[in-house]
């Protein structure tokens, strides 16, 4: 093991051993074998596996690059790519994008190129898609924080939480009462939707309908800590239903039929997203600022970014 890995180990496991991980739960994510995967970045984001290979944006780089294990340094997949930040995958693994810069919801395949799914609401032009991700019928869930509004002001009035029927067209308002509407994820049997509030470093827990409608809005976690770098920001869940969110100081999993974090992983980087990866999804990479980490789990992941 080399310095920097037995550094990041020994940080790893003095922030666990601080009482925040809980002993039943200990060792889903294998610290020691925290690795680099990919750096020389501006600002990550959007990590996304295609099944082979990961899919990750360069927010101010304007590029979206892809990354294959064992094939030497990451290649640039398209640009420009309107400050694209989220991706996940449709039901036919064609690249879905929340762009930070257009403020619209694509579609990017190497012969079509870039398509527009959606780009307003009620006639309203959206303010800048964050994530996103695809139920399997193929709803497209969404938040739309307003982070890449430059200087546009905001139309819809507000920060939203969007569920889209692409064959219908029909599109329904989740929630706009959340502050900055951030990562999302599903539930393993997809009744749960999953919603990271930046701005209140909270982690929020709605029952979801077939008709993408949703009840039962619930607080599952709160990990507000000023005192470490780090925001709620990607999320994501493994099969057994635990969410794994980048928090203060990481990455922190949360069970959220007990409402706490169960373990912890630190990063030498701010992380800004997560997604499963690997040949069994048993990997997670991390987006951190200007690197991409990669750690392996005894967990098993799930998700439309692992489709």
């Amino acid at each position: 093991m080399g310095r920097v890995q037995a550094g990041l180990a020994m940080l790893a496991a003095a922030w666990m051993a601080s009482g925040a991980a809980a002993q039943d739960d200990a060792g889903i994510l294998i610290a020691e074998s925290l690795e680099l995967a990919a750096t020389g970045y501006t600002f990550t984001e959007g990590p996304a596996w295609d099944g082979a290979q990961l899919i990750f944006s360069d927010i101010p780089g304007d590029a979206v690059h892809v990354l294959t294990p064992g094939e030497g340094a990451a290649q640039v997949l398209y640009r420009p790519s309107a400050n694209a930040n989220g991706h996940t995958f449709d039901l036919q693994d064609r690249l879905i994008n929340a762009e930070h810069g257009s403020g619209a919801v694509t579609r990017w395949t190497a012969e079509g190129g870039r398509q527009v799914i959606v780009a307003a609401f009620e006639g309203k032009r959206l303010n800048s898609p964050n994530d996103v991700v695809v139920r399997s019928d193929g709803l497209i869930l969404f938040t739309d924080p307003p982070y890449g509004l430059g200087e546009r002001t905001s139309e819809v009035g507000f920060s939203g939480v969007f569920a889209l029927d692409e064959v219908t067209g029909r599109m329904v308002l989740i929630d706009d009462q959340l502050s900055r509407p951030n990562g999302l994820a599903l539930s393993p049997d997809e009744s749960v939707l999953y919603v990271g509030d930046t701005a209140t470093q909270t982690l929020w827990a709605y029952d979801l309908a077939a008709d993408g409608t949703v009840s039962g809005k619930r607080l599952v976690v709160d990990v507000t800590d000023e005192s470490t770098p780090g925001r709620v920001d990607g999320v994501r869940v493994d099969t057994e239903g635990r969410v794994y969110i980048t928090c203060p100081g990481g990455i922190c999993v949360v069970d959220p039929a007990r409402r706490e974090v169960i373990e912890r992983l630190a990063t030498p980087k701010r992380a800004t997203n997560l997604a499963w990866g690997g040949a069994d999804l048993s990997e997670l990479y991390i987006t951190a600022l200007t690197d991409v980490y990669r750690v392996k789990t005894r967990a098993q992941g799930t998700g439309s970014s692992s489709r």
